[in-house]
C-alpha cells in the first residue's frame, strides 16, 4: 500500500493498532491549523474583504466536502448532457488535476468544450469569447472566488461526515455548517450505503439546510469495452475471475458494482488517485494476472486514459473498461426543476 492510500484509509479510520493511532493524533493536530486556515477564508468573502466575481456566462458548479471520490465529474458531465439536451452550449471548467479527468471528459463530450485552468474567472471569459451559453465549474464548492448560479454540492452517503474532523485528520475540506451554502444536495453510492445510512445522512442535512431538496443517485454499469472501443455485455464478467486496476478516490466502491454483477475480484492492483502510471506498473499488473489466474483485468475509464499512453500489449487482450452512467434513484423531478429554473435566467 502506498503512503497516500495508507494516509487515506486512517483518515477513515480503517486501519486500528498503535501506530495508526499515533498518525492519527498527529494529523488530528494538523487539522487544527487547516481548521483556522478555513476560518480565515470563509470569514474574507462573508466580510467582502475577498471578491466574490461574476462570471461571465452563467456558472454551475458541482463539489463535495469531503476528499474526493463522490463522483464530482461523471456527474458534471451528466450536467452538460442534459444542457445539450435542452439547446444549450456548456463548457466544463476544470483545474484539470491529474490530467486524467480532463482528457475523459473531452473523450467522452467531444462537443462540449473542457477548459483546463487554475484561475476559473479566466477560464468563464474564454467561454463567453467562444460563444457559449453556461459553463459547470468542475470541483467547484471550494472555489468561492467566482460567483455561480447554481451550487450543486455532492455527498457521499457512505462516509459523510466521516468522523467530523478536518484535513489531514479526516475527511472533511470544510466543516459540515458549510453545506448551507449548497442549492442542491446529492447523495451518491446510495446503493452501496443502504437504506439506514441514507436517513442518517438526510437527518444530519437536514439539521443545517432543512429547506435544500436531497437527491439520491447511483453510478450504474452500463457495459465493457475493450481497448479498440467494442462493447461487451455486463453478462461477460458473471464468475469470471477479475483483477481490478485503479487509481481513484474510493475504489472499494468500484469493487462493490464489479461484485454486484457477479464479477469474481480475485486480487486488485489499486494505487493512488490521479497515479501517473507507468510501464513498471503494466509489468506488475501482468504478473498479478498470471499469478491469479485471471480471464479479465477491470479498470475505469479515469485509469485507461493513462494507460493507453503506454505500452500494454502484454495485458491488453484482457484489459477491459466499466462503463458507468449517473442514474437517479429518487428525487428527479427536483434536480430538473433546479437545473430548469437555471437554465431559464
Amino acid at each position: 500500500m502506498g503512503i497516500r492510500l495508507y494516509i487515506t484509509s486512517i483518515m477513515k479510520d480503517e486501519n486500528k493498532g498503535l501506530i495508526p493511532l499515533l498518525v492519527k493524533l498527529f494529523l488530528t493536530f494538523l487539522s487544527l491549523f487547516y481548521g483556522m486556515g478555513i476560518k480565515v477564508v470563509d470569514w474574507g468573502y462573508r466580510s467582502g474583504l475577498r471578491e466574490i466575481v461574476k462570471g461571465s456566462v452563467p456558472v454551475v458548479s458541482v463539489g463535495n466536502i469531503t476528499v474526493g471520490g463522490t463522483g464530482k465529474t461523471p456527474f458534471s458531465m451528466y450536467l452538460a448532457d442534459y444542457f445539450v439536451s435542452k439547446g444549450l452550449k456548456p463548457a466544463i471548467l476544470t483545474r484539470g488535476y491529474g490530467k486524467d479527468e480532463s482528457i475523459m471528459m473531452k473523450d467522452e463530450l467531444p462537443g462540449v468544450p473542457v477548459i483546463v485552468g487554475q484561475d476559473r474567472v479566466k477560464s468563464s471569459l474564454k467561454a463567453k469569447n467562444i460563444g457559449l451559453d453556461l459553463v459547470i465549474l468542475d470541483d467547484g464548492f471550494q472555489h468561492r472566488r467566482l460567483a455561480r448560479g447554481l451550487n450543486i454540492l455532492l455527498i457521499d452517503a457512505i462516509t459523510f461526515p466521516g468522523n467530523g474532523i478536518l484535513l489531514p485528520g479526516g475527511v472533511l475540506r470544510e466543516p459540515v455548517a458549510a453545506v448551507k451554502r449548497a442549492d442542491i444536495f446529492i447523495l451518491t453510492k446510495i446503493d452501496a450505503a443502504g437504506k439506514e445510512r441514507k436517513k442518517t445522512v438526510e437527518k444530519l442535512l437536514g439539521e443545517y439546510s432543512p429547506d435544500t431538496p436531497v437527491i439520491s443517485v447511483r453510478h450504474n454499469p452500463v457495459f465493457l469495452s475493450d481497448v479498440t472501443g467494442s462493447a461487451y455485455s455486463l453478462d461477460d464478467m458473471v464468475n469470471k475471475n477479475i483483477l481490478l486496476v485503479s487509481a481513484i478516490a474510493d475504489p472499494d466502491y468500484f469493487k462493490f458494482l464489479i461484485d454486484k454483477n457477479k464479477g469474481v475480484v480475485v486480487s486488485e492492483n489499486l494505487y493512488s488517485d490521479h497515479h501517473p502510471y507507468s510501464q513498471l506498473d503494466i509489468n506488475v499488473i501482468n504478473v498479478n494476472c498470471i499469478k491469479h489466474s485471471v480471464d479479465m483485468i477491470i479498470t475505469t475509464k479515469k485509469d485507461y486514459v493513462k494507460m493507453r499512453e503506454l505500452d500494454i500489449s502484454v495485458i491488453e487482450e484482457k484489459l477491459f473498461i466499466l462503463n458507468i452512467a449517473i442514474e437517479i434513484e429518487e428525487g428527479k423531478e427536483k434536480l430538473l426543476a433546479g437545473l430548469n429554473s437555471f437554465i431559464n435566467f
